[in-house]
């Protein structure tokens, strides 16, 4: 089984006996939106890369309407509500790597490959590494050790 929305599930299942109703909301919808990928494609279990795009993208969507919400002057309530969420998706993410390990990282995967190109890199990246780097970085500094 996936081991993200193992997790994910456990602790929802700890929110609800908690009754923490904010934390279970979230959790629950986070659920239904991992498990509904790997049954629209093919009627499977959803991976751990799958699980990490739906995770990363419910961030995302988090912080920029913090962010929006932010500039509009909303109350601390509000805002403190998109931080939890921020937070709790932040959790089940994996650690990211600093630019200096990711440059590292980048400049190995170069120094064992004579014919490496750019997608290359990245496709080795995004298979051995989804959800630990930043992809704008790594496509920076596998372009500046290419050239």
């Amino acid at each position: 089984m996936n081991k993200i929305l193992e997790k994910i599930k456990k602790d929802n299942l700890k929110a609800r006996k908690e009754k923490d109703k904010e934390l279970s909301s979230v959790l629950t919808t986070l659920i239904g939106e991992i498990e509904i990928v790997g049954k629209n494609n093919g009627n499977r279990e959803t991976n751990e890369v799958e699980a990490l795009k739906v995770l990363e993208k419910f961030k995302k969507n988090a912080e920029q309407t913090y962010k929006l919400m932010s500039e509009s002057g909303s109350s601390s309530e509000e805002l403190n509500k998109y931080k939890k969420e921020i937070d709790i998706y932040q959790s089940y993410l994996p650690k990211q790597m600093s630019e200096e390990e990711l440059t590292n990282l980048i400049k190995d995967i170069i120094d064992h490959d004579s014919n490496i190109n750019m997608g290359k890199i990245m496709s080795f990246l995004k298979n051995q590494y989804a959800g630990m780097y930043d992809g704008k970085q790594a496509s920076s500094i596998a372009k500046k050790l290419l050239s």
